[in-house]
């Protein structure tokens, strides 16, 4: 999935443009599987109308 391109369906909103799409930098990486906080950053892609996470970079 590319978040620049794909359409986007948000849980709470329904279909997103990506111009209702917010960016979150600097979050800390997380072990999906250990639930460990990496040393490394990401970014996460969010509903600008509900702030719900809509994809991680």
């Amino acid at each position: 999935m590319r978040i620049e391109t794909d359409p986007l369906v948000c849980e709470n909103c329904g279909e997103v443009r990506h111009d209702d799409i917010e960016t979150i930098t600097d979050v800390p990486q997380l072990d999906p599987e250990t639930y460990a906080v990496g040393p490394g950053t990401t970014d996460v892609y969010v509903c600008a109308g509900c702030k719900n996470v809509l994809g991680v970079k």
